[in-house]
């Protein structure tokens, strides 16, 4: 078993969440046959993580779940925190990004009793990924920026470097696209360094939107298909949705509106199967600028309209303000959105 787990922990590790969900579904299976209570706690919290990462949000619900149940059966409080943290990331995928925040304070109040220093850190980290969907922009970095102070000191690099990523997106949407640029790209060189493909791809694409808010397209572009061939190799739908509709952005402003709708549809059928309000939000948007552009401009402010309504809704404070500017007229359009 021990061997199936460090070959399973392998592959997550390098980004090859497919193939380790595979493995760890028969590590779980053994697990139960064996009666081995611990592995199998171990694998549900895990498989919940990679379900998550791969886009089946209720896979991973279920396996959260019953983590949870075992975790508190067995009064096993750290395996709990675990899980809770996963579960507050779900939440945050879900658009509910206020439950999230209270269960990644529970999460953290164990860790903090513990004394776990490197969990500690990644709840902070959390809890930035949070607050960057809900549009707090500065409490976001607030919370990176802790991190990253936590993660220095335990000479952490790849969790330095996801923190790196979520420094350089908050610094994207405040305007500071050279600052967003650094931060990225001293990302992708820890993560090429230690050979993970999930962090290399996602660096990529923080890249090609720093390009993309430079008006630098070109680069933007190829930056943004290195990442989709990475994610299609893993099998992160999630992630490659974000970066389906960041090529549509670039298809509008080089005025392939064809190719655009196609990249956007593409999205939204990943953004739906993975149950994700913010994404398809954002699919409003470019749907609603492709009308305007194309002098459809009712059929454009009912898109605009939606996707105001649906960010009020889930309280996402950035893309209920681009949604009124476009409205009230204070965007053209295109509009890059950042």
């Amino acid at each position: 078993m021990k061997k199936y787990i460090e070959k399973a922990e392998k592959l997550r590790f390098k980004g090859l969440f497919r193939e380790s969900l595979r493995l760890w579904r028969r590590i779980y299976k053994k697990a139960i046959k064996k009666a081995e209570s611990e592995i199998v706690l171990d694998a549900l919290i895990v498989l919940g993580d990679l379900s998550r990462i791969t886009g089946k949000i209720n896979s991973a619900e279920n396996y959260y779940k019953e983590a949870t149940e075992l975790a508190e059966a067995v009064g096993n409080e750290l395996a709990l925190a675990d899980t809770l943290t996963g579960l507050a990331l779900l939440k945050k995928a879900k658009g509910q990004w206020k439950e999230a925040l209270k269960i990644i304070r529970k999460a953290k109040n164990i860790y903090e009793r513990n004394k776990d220093k490197e969990a500690i850190a990644f709840t902070l980290w959390a809890r930035g990924t949070i607050w960057r969907w809900a549009g707090r922009i500065k409490k976001s970095l607030h919370a990176f920026q802790e991190a990253q102070q936590l993660f220095k000191k335990i000479k952490d690099k790849k969790a330095l470097a996801y923190t790196f990523c979520g420094i350089g997106g908050s610094s994207r949407i405040y305007g500071r696209f050279e600052t967003s640029m650094k931060y990225y790209k001293k990302a992708n060189e820890i993560f090429k360094e230690i050979g993970d493909r999930f962090g290399t791809a996602y660096s990529f694409c923080g890249i090609g939107n720093a390009y993309r808010m430079k008006n630098d397209l070109k680069d933007a572009e190829k930056f943004f298909k290195k990442a989709l061939n990475i994610y299609t190799r893993i099998g992160d739908i999630v992630s490659s949705s974000y970066t389906l509709w960041s090529m549509a952005v670039v298809m509008i402003l080089n005025k392939k509106y064809l190719t655009a709708w196609q990249y956007i549809k593409n999205a939204e059928k990943n953004f739906k199967k993975c149950n994700d309000p913010r994404g398809l939000i954002y699919c409003m948007l470019l749907k609603g600028m492709l009308h305007y552009l194309d002098k459809r401009k009712k059929t454009a402010r009912k898109y605009f309209m939606r996707a105001f309504r649906e960010a009020e809704t889930y309280d996402f404070a950035v893309e209920k303000k681009h949604a009124r500017n476009l409205l009230e007229g204070r965007y053209s359009v295109p509009f890059n959105i950042p």
